[in-house]
């Protein structure tokens, strides 16, 4: 919606969707930004209101000015961060009877179709308050079932939280993954008909770089990867198995 005022990476856009109806041979295009929390924020104010998670913070000095004024802007009410951050803008998805509009940096938003091809954003979705923060932009549905298995990681314990949200759109239990003792950038996994597999990868997110101004994610060339697995519908961790894949 507005270029950043410094640097900036292309994952950092606002969200925007598409939709093309065809009827009666002709073909209407319509394309929308989704109406995050943050974009309706920027739009009412008329620039870039909350920092990018990707190129918001570069450099000490550049990190801590930023931070100074995003702190203001949140303490005199220009915007409240419980609200989410997050862009919506990496995919798209459809279980639980909704569709939503994907970003893993915050909740869902769930978005519709309208009868005229218009394209309508109903809102944030927390599953009747299941769902905490933030959720994988990229969940496995389950054609057979209609259950969506999907995970959040972040920067803090627990690194990793498994869960899965039903065909009607109730979500489980989250399943914490302790096993994973330091942040890694999971970003995707798999899910087979009996298990769940994750990748801890070299690059990872290192909460101090963050805030002294590095880049939110890096790479440690030491680090041994692993897959994880665990069962697919499994209650808690006991059962996760983790396997050293050098190289």
């Amino acid at each position: 919606q507005f270029l950043p005022r410094g640097p900036y990476h292309l994952f950092d856009g606002d969200g925007m969707l598409h939709s093309i109806k065809i009827s009666q041979g002709k073909a209407t295009l319509c394309s929308r930004y989704v109406q995050t929390y943050k974009y309706i924020v920027e739009r009412e104010a008329g620039f870039q209101v909350i920092p990018n998670v990707f190129s918001g913070f570069n450099g000490l000095t550049a990190s801590a000015a930023r931070g100074a004024i995003t702190a203001a802007r949140a303490i005199s009410g220009q915007f409240n961060p419980t609200n989410g951050i997050g862009l919506a803008n990496t995919s798209l998805a459809l279980f639980g009877g909704k569709l939503f509009a994907l970003g893993e940096s915050d909740l869902p938003y769930a978005v519709k179709l309208a009868p005229d091809g218009d394209i309508i954003t109903l809102g944030r979705h927390d599953f009747d308050g299941k769902l905490f923060m933030s959720m994988t932009a990229h969940p496995k549905i389950d054609p057979e079932t209609g259950e969506a298995f999907a995970f959040r990681y972040g920067a803090m314990p627990p690194f990793l939280s498994y869960f899965k949200i039903d065909q009607n759109g109730t979500k489980s239990p989250d399943v914490p993954i302790f096993s994973m003792t330091r942040p890694s950038f999971l970003h995707d996994f798999a899910i087979t008909k009996k298990y769940a597999i994750f990748a801890d990868i070299q690059i990872g997110m290192n909460p101090i770089d963050f805030i002294t101004g590095g880049s939110p994610v890096s790479s440690d060339s030491g680090k041994v990867p692993r897959l994880g697995v665990i069962p697919r519908y499994a209650q808690d961790e006991s059962e996760m198995k983790w396997f050293k894949v050098p190289g």
